[in-house]
């Protein structure tokens, strides 16, 4: 290929992989945030780097994603679209590689096919803009199994040196991203010992050096487990959970997304037997989201249930891979592309769509928001009930003038309550009111997110 040739090439993608950006970045201007994504902004927003380290060694993630949040919302602030833009950044990171590492190796086709299939992947769009370290974990397994391509074909210390790298950094990002780490590290000592017949010494040392630098975090990793050892809250596998991962990766609201995937992945495994000697590991690389899904039910049945479908998400980026660089070699007929190309610009289509709806989805946040910055004074308390939304009332309020119904001393002083009933236990009873020489009004029914509640104003009797 020539150099304009390569330019070309290189632009296309370029664009393409900017209008992917573009479609996430506009899924972020909105006010609804989850719990686990409320649990991200607490952390960041009310403690050091070293507090953020203490506080991670007692929940179940490592620290590292946590970090670069901070780093990014101390640099830009802490609004909700930095946060999601911390998320994106990622992805595009991820694109690129189609640039640097895909279409060198393994063509132009084959680069642009990555680059829609990941994107057509309905949990990638749904994650990509996430407040959770899902989108870097993306990153980081693509480009280690990349890099592991890398060492296996080109053996230079550039690409040991980034499989090292991305390793560590998988590592403490998410737990599983290790367990996949680890996985595509045995896949490629195995391939190169069959191959070269002898014990592969750069591979040891980069691997080693992996282990070293996660030695740290160890103890507090097996710790984590043990704490959550008959104590979690991911319900237990079952044939039924099991058989759902597929359908919860791949699936989506069009009927039957998942199977049209699934015959994707079956005639791409059966390709398999058709690959090149150089592209052999590219095939080998699907074993990752396999196994790392077999070691989290073996965790789940031996331990405690710790695994569920979202915890494969890390891989999906080595998945499209794989998926890009099999079938685009059957590429030829016109028929075939005109088919794929359907298929895959009705998944996007539809990804975008489902994500938008989800993330603009018909709640009252905004106007439950409006009306509280018009109406709510700096010393007004807002009194919840749903013990469960706590974090993400933090979010938006702080947690000053916050409080849970059962911590709420109504003899205290105070001007007004603005009371979210979310029509569960505990109750906040007349009597109680009546007790205090206290009213409620009813104001509307509102909500945040997937919370609806009544939201009340209370005042003294006059």
């Amino acid at each position: 290929m020539t150099n304009t040739a390569k330019t070309k090439s290189n632009m296309i993608l370029i664009v393409v992989a900017s209008l992917f950006t573009v479609l996430y970045i506009s899924l972020i201007f909105n006010q609804n945030i989850w719990t686990d994504e409320a649990f991200t902004i607490e952390l960041t927003r009310e403690n050091s780097l070293f507090g953020i380290i203490h506080k991670t060694a007692v929940d179940v993630h490592p620290p590292l994603y946590y970090i670069i949040v901070k780093i990014f919302i101390s640099l830009f602030g802490s609004s909700f679209q930095i946060y999601k833009m911390v998320s994106i950044l990622p992805m595009t990171l991820t694109m690129a590689l189609s640039v640097t590492h895909i279409r060198p190796w393994f063509g132009m086709k084959r680069a642009l096919l990555f680059l829609v299939f990941l994107n057509a992947i309905p949990c990638v769009m749904e994650y990509g803009v996430q407040i959770r370290m899902y989108s870097w974990c993306i990153f980081f397994i693509t480009l280690m199994g990349l890099s592991a391509y890398g060492a296996l074909t080109r053996d230079t210390f550039v690409h040991w040196h980034t499989l090292t790298l991305s390793s560590i950094c998988a590592c403490y990002t998410h737990n599983f991203a290790m367990i996949s780490a680890m996985i595509i590290y045995v896949l490629l000592g195995i391939t190169l010992a069959v191959r070269k017949r002898a014990f592969p010494v750069r591979w040891f040392i980069s691997g080693t050096v992996s282990g070293i630098c996660f030695i740290p975090w160890l103890p507090t990793l097996l710790r984590q487990t043990g704490s959550r050892i008959g104590n979690y809250w991911i319900p237990p596998v079952t044939i039924d959970t099991i058989a759902g991962y597929f359908d919860d990766l791949f699936g989506s609201r069009l009927p039957y997304t998942a199977v049209m995937f699934a015959i994707l992945f079956l005639i791409a495994i059966f390709l398999c037997k058709h690959s090149r000697r150089e592209e052999y590991f590219v095939a080998v690389l699907i074993l990752v989201p396999v196994f790392t899904a077999l070691a989290g039910i073996l965790i789940s049945v031996m331990l405690t249930p710790f695994f569920i479908a979202r915890y494969l998400i890390p891989c999906m980026g080595i998945t499209a891979l794989f998926l890009a660089v099999r079938l685009g070699g059957m590429l030829h007929s016109r028929a075939t592309i005109v088919l794929l190309g359907i298929f895959l610009t009705v998944m996007i289509g539809n990804s975008y769509y489902t994500n938008y709806l989800s993330e603009y989805r018909s709640t009252h946040t905004d106007e439950f928001l409006r009306y509280m910055d018009e109406n709510r004074t700096p010393d007004d308390i807002i009194l919840y009930n749903n013990q469960e939304y706590g974090f993400i009332y933090e979010c938006y309020f702080g947690s000053d003038k916050l409080r849970f119904l059962d911590n709420m001393d109504f003899s205290s002083q105070f001007d007004r309550i603005w009371y979210l009933d979310s029509c569960v236990s505990p109750w906040l009873s007349d009597v109680t009111l009546e007790k205090h020489g206290l009213v409620k009004k009813y104001i509307a029914t509102l909500g945040i997110e997937q919370n609806d509640f009544i939201l009340y104003k209370i005042c003294k009797k006059p």
